[in-house]
C-alpha cells in the first residue's frame, strides 16, 4: 500500500492496509482505481475547504463503497446497502469499533443518496462529493491541482463504460434502487 498518492497521504494503520488488500483482491481494476481516486478526491476537497475528517474511516469507506456492484446477482439489496454490510462486517473483523464501523457503513449507503448533509458526517459528505466528481465530473475543478499523479497511478481506462454497464445490471434487477436515478443522470 502506498504512503501517498500524489499529494494525498494514505492512512497506514492495520485496518487501512487490510482494506487496501481486500479491495485489490475483490474489485475489478476499473472499480479499484475509481475507489482509490474517490478517496483522493475526498481528501483533496477536505483540504481545500478545511473540512475535518477521519482518514482511517474514509479510506475503507472509499475503497469498499462499490463492492456491492460485484455482488448484484447474489444480493437482494441495492448495491450500496449490500456493500455497506460487507464493509461493516469486514472492518469489525479487523478490530474497528462498532461506532466507527457504523460511520464507514453510513458513508457507503449515503454515497448514492439524493442529498447528503453535514449532519450525516464528514466522511459521508466527502464520499458522496468525491464519487459524484469521479463518476459525473461534478466540480472537477476542486481537484485539478492534485489530479495528474493520481490519474496516472489509477487511470480511468474503460471506467465509464464498465461502470455504466454495472449500474444497468442493477437497474435491470432492482428498479427501485438509487442506481435508476444515477443512470438517468448519466443519460441512459
Amino acid at each position: 500500500m502506498p504512503r501517498r498518492l500524489g499529494e494525498i497521504a494514505v492512512p497506514q494503520d492495520p485496518i487501512s492496509a487490510s482494506a487496501w488488500q481486500f479491495a485489490r483482491r475483490t474489485l475489478p481494476a476499473y472499480l479499484f482505481d475509481h475507489s482509490v481516486r474517490s478517496y483522493c478526491w475526498a481528501a483533496a476537497i477536505a483540504a481545500r475547504e478545511g473540512l475535518a475528517f477521519e482518514p482511517r474511516l474514509l479510506w475503507p469507506a472509499s475503497l469498499m463503497h462499490d463492492v456491492g456492484l460485484t455482488r448484484i446477482g447474489r444480493s437482494r439489496a441495492c448495491f450500496e446497502y449490500d456493500g455497506a454490510d460487507v464493509a461493516r462486517r469486514f472492518v469489525l473483523r479487523q478490530g474497528m469499533s462498532p461506532l466507527d464501523a457504523d460511520v464507514v457503513a453510513r458513508a457507503i449507503v449515503l454515497h448514492m443518496a439524493p442529498s447528503v448533509t453535514e449532519a450525516d458526517g464528514a466522511e459521508a459528505v466527502l464520499l458522496d462529493r468525491a464519487t459524484a466528481l469521479d463518476v459525473r465530473g461534478v466540480r472537477a475543478d476542486l481537484v485539478a491541482d492534485v489530479r495528474g499523479p493520481i490519474d496516472a497511478a489509477h487511470p480511468r481506462g474503460a471506467f465509464d463504460r464498465l461502470f455504466r454497464a454495472a449500474i444497468q445490471r442493477e437497474v435491470a434487477l432492482r428498479t427501485d434502487c438509487q442506481s435508476a436515478r444515477l443512470l438517468a443522470r448519466l443519460g441512459s
